[in-house]
């Protein structure tokens, strides 16, 4: 567990804990006995725009994974995040002109739902990427988080385009756990675990096809809606996306903690004091993206394990191999050997 001492910034709409309320009823696990223990009171859920501290949200997940006992629930709630469960900004998506348009919106304001991830958009040759990166590190929280994510994604997908979802690619930074078996069903794509980034990736031709229900009236009034929402937060930038970014975009040079901080125009002691208070550290972020990083190289298969070694800032490639034993128990031609055979 990841111990926060500061996340002023993190927060989930009610509507979200009241439906994931309503999925544990029907298991037979009463509201009363969800929320206990928690911090939240029902009269907290009363209001489906009211946001709900990290603080409050995470004993309430931690309870409902230990309620249920079932590590799916939050691919569950992800199934039941329709279109009107966001909001305006649902109803911005759902009035839009085509797919691009819709996460165009859902990218500016996907704030004014959540700010336990950032959502970041961008298109790669002929994939486009949807990335969701964490403004503060949720630990073993993080599967249920992303499950969720995605699998709304995949719903809202299909109510907003009528036919069949087109195969595309999900990547997850965390290892497969069992439930994610149904979720392979569930969309008929493919998935790799203890990636570098958390995305969806399908076909960029996606992104033109035209929405049913394009009301240009309609989404210039939710976008209006969205944007005064908007103004209403108070939270910080990502500080945990930025600096993973960053490290990033270094890592074959020197993403050292001085390096990152000069290029956030702060002290280095700053940024370590700022990274202690979201519960994690410099030199486990690099670790982090160091280990998602070479799993995707090593999945690509393009580059030998030498040339991995150098893109990830390993002068000696036998540090990697040291690296990569301590992440995986495996070497690193071993796991590329068994995950390819497997694909």
């Amino acid at each position: 567990m990841v111990v926060r001492r500061k996340t002023p910034e993190a927060h989930v709409v009610a509507e979200y804990v009241e439906l994931a309320c309503r999925l544990m009823e029907q298991r037979g696990i009463a509201r009363a006995e969800a929320l206990a223990g928690t911090g939240l009171r029902m009269e907290d859920l009363a209001d489906p725009s009211r946001r709900i501290s990290f603080v409050r949200f995470e004993p309430f997940v931690r309870r409902a994974l230990a309620l249920t006992g079932d590590g799916s629930i939050g691919l569950q709630l992800g199934m039941a995040l329709n279109i009107k469960t966001h909001g305006f900004l649902g109803y911005a998506a759902l009035s839009s002109r085509t797919l691009a348009d819709a996460i165009d919106l859902a990218v500016r304001y996907y704030r004014t739902r959540t700010t336990l991830v950032d959502l970041h958009f961008y298109v790669e040759g002929d994939t486009a990427v949807l990335q969701f990166d964490e403004r503060v590190p949720l630990g073993d929280l993080l599967p249920f988080v992303i499950d969720s994510l995605i699998a709304s994604f995949y719903v809202i997908r299909t109510q907003l385009i009528a036919g069949p979802v087109p195969e595309g690619e999900v990547r997850a930074t965390f290892p497969e756990q069992e439930h994610h078996r149904r979720l392979r069903e569930l969309m008929g794509t493919q998935m790799h675990f203890d990636c570098a980034f958390n995305q969806v990736r399908f076909p960029r031709s996606e992104l033109s096809r035209p929405l049913d229900y394009a009301d240009p009236q309609l989404v210039r009034m939710a976008a209006a809606q969205c944007e005064e929402e908007l103004k209403k937060l108070h939270d910080e930038s990502g500080l945990l996306g930025d600096v993973r970014r960053r490290v990033s975009r270094h890592l074959a040079e020197d993403p050292s903690l001085e390096r990152i901080a000069a290029e956030m125009y702060m002290a280095p002691r700053t940024l370590r004091r700022r990274l202690a208070e979201l519960g994690t550290g410099f030199h486990e972020i690099v670790e982090q993206i160091r280990r998602g990083q070479a799993v995707e190289h090593l999945l690509a298969g393009a580059l030998s394990i030498d040339e991995i070694a150098m893109q990830l800032g390993y002068s000696d490639p036998s540090n990697f191999g040291r690296a990569f034993r301590r992440w995986t128990g495996k070497s690193p031609t071993a796991w590329r050997e068994q995950a390819l055979a497997t694909r």
